[in-house]
């Protein structure tokens, strides 16, 4: 009976965490939602967009491109944080096709789909991105992050850059894993998280 009573307290102590993480996650969008800053694209005729940021509070920020398989096209960031950026970007070597352009603010991000065409390039809405949250303890790490695509989250994890484990863990808009390292090596391991727009990446030691 001890034992189940015990049982039961670990089970209702790691699901009152993941409750309190999502909480968390949760809150932090709402206060994203409030607090978002303004990013817009301005397509020319001369294969070059304008990048304008706007924020009340001044912060690091970075302009990445990337192609439909993950390839960085293009990558901008500021020397020191600022609450105002205009980035003229010349796309003239990119091929036709469809990219993403991500705005990291912080630890959030802002993203808008670029469509290259022969004679235009077209600008998708804007799309809040969230940074997942890693929680390395006990030979165990914790992942959870807010998927505001609805797209196919995938979890690989790397050691001296052979694959060494990798999850599929859905669409669901509230992502939560655990993974177990009690068995694994000593040594680095690298954790990459993969969404719908970008990789997060995470070094776990042991």
């Amino acid at each position: 009976m001890s034992r189940n009573i015990k049982q039961l307290k670990k089970t209702a102590m790691k699901t009152s965490k993941w409750v309190l993480l999502t909480l968390a996650l949760f809150i932090a969008a709402i206060g994203f939602a409030t607090e978002t800053p303004k990013m817009n694209i301005v397509a020319n005729d001369n294969d070059k967009i304008m990048v304008s940021f706007e924020s009340a509070t001044a912060c690091p920020v970075e302009i990445t491109i990337t192609a439909e398989d993950g390839a960085i096209m293009h990558n901008w960031r500021t020397e020191s944080p600022q609450n105002v950026v205009n980035q003229l970007l010349n796309l003239s070597e990119l091929e036709q096709g469809v990219y993403n352009v991500t705005l990291n603010y912080g630890v959030m991000s802002i993203n808008r789909e670029l469509n290259i065409l022969r004679n235009e390039i077209k600008v998708g809405p804007p799309v809040k991105l969230y940074e997942p949250y890693f929680c390395f303890k006990n030979d165990k790490l914790l992942v959870s992050f807010l998927n505001v695509a609805n797209k196919n989250v995938f979890l690989n994890v790397y050691k001296d850059g052979e694959h060494y484990n990798g999850f599929t863990l859905g669409k669901g808009l509230d992502i939560q894993k655990c993974v177990d390292f009690s068995m694994a090596g000593k040594g680095k391991y690298e954790v990459v998280l993969t969404d719908h727009f970008k990789e997060h990446h995470f070094t776990v030691s042991k």
